[in-house]
């Protein structure tokens, strides 16, 4: 058994087990990475149960001790701190071979568009408009992502807010990205964005949002990831990459779609939006344009 397989066995059989064992599961999938670094009492204290739970746990999922269940947390945190360096020496090998530099392209090039469309094939078309049907119902909309998955919520701010104006990035900027969740409550949604390995502050966010009766819309790459947990609508990425870094463009192509929907969704009042954020646009003139198409546009305003 390797920790993918683990933390689903754990995710699967959660409901069956004890209260006592239910915080232990709960800490060791929340934090995985405690469980590789801590001692098994500061693991346990850390989860609000006694040390023989955690060894309890362990047996639970038919480990001789808990050393051993360990074993597996220690192991993928290994992977996870050597995992670039050794994508990036195997994308040097493969550049240097016979194909060179038009294989490697073509590679990226092909795994790009079967992530795309895989992750539009395991999503289906009622999803995603069951995601957009969510975020449009909420009061405010919190979105998060975190170092790589930043772009994504950027992206998804930047252009959300050019049809809706309840939109609010969680940017962290100054360590502000709690601050900025403290008034989140039932009536708001949280979109948030976090792929393995996972950012601690994305995961935080969608269970602090739970705990307030937010609303989780995530984008993710596994069911059983800690974002999917507590999340009402969990869209899927396939985002392997022949490249050492994973890919964020089915996440992005994602956003396109639930921003296509909700606009689809938004009728006139949308397009009122719309129409007023690129005129404000236009008065700062933000767009570079030839004189011709300025005067132009100007001629067209005045008519």
């Amino acid at each position: 058994m390797d920790y993918a397989a683990l933390s689903k066995a754990i995710a699967d059989g959660y409901p069956g087990l004890s209260p006592q064992l239910q915080l232990a599961a709960r800490h060791v999938l929340d934090r995985p990475d405690d469980v590789a670094l801590l001692s098994m009492r500061g693991l346990a204290a850390n989860a609000g149960v006694h040390p023989t739970t955690m060894v309890r746990l362990a047996r639970r999922f038919e480990f001789d001790s808990f050393n051993a269940f360990r074993g597996l947390f220690q192991k993928r945190l290994r992977g996870y701190t050597s995992d670039y360096a050794r994508r990036a020496r195997e994308l040097q090998v493969r550049a240097g071979g016979s194909g060179g530099p038009g294989d490697l392209v073509a590679e990226v090039m092909n795994n790009g568009l079967s992530n795309l469309r895989h992750s539009f094939e395991i999503n289906g078309a009622e999803r995603f408009d069951a995601a957009a049907e969510e975020i449009l119902a909420g009061e405010r909309v919190y979105i998060a992502g975190l170092r790589s998955c930043y772009p994504v919520a950027f992206f998804f701010h930047y252009v959300y807010r050019v049809f809706r104006d309840n939109g609010v990035l969680l940017h962290a900027q100054g360590g502000t990205f709690t601050d900025e969740l403290r008034n989140i409550t039932e009536r708001d949604v949280l979109v948030a964005i976090s792929f393995e390995p996972y950012t601690r502050e994305t995961v935080a966010a969608v269970e602090y949002a739970h705990s307030c009766g937010g609303t989780a819309v995530v984008i993710t790459d596994s069911l059983v990831s800690p974002l999917a947990r507590h999340a009402k609508q969990v869209l899927l990425i396939e985002n392997e990459s022949p490249s050492f870094f994973h890919s964020v463009a089915p996440a992005l192509s994602a956003t396109e779609a639930l921003m296509a929907l909700m606009v689809a969704r938004g009728g006139s009042t949308a397009l009122k939006a719309i129409s007023e954020s690129e005129d404000q646009l236009n008065q700062f003139n933000a767009y570079w344009r030839t004189i011709q198409q300025s005067a132009e546009r100007r001629e067209a305003r005045g008519s």
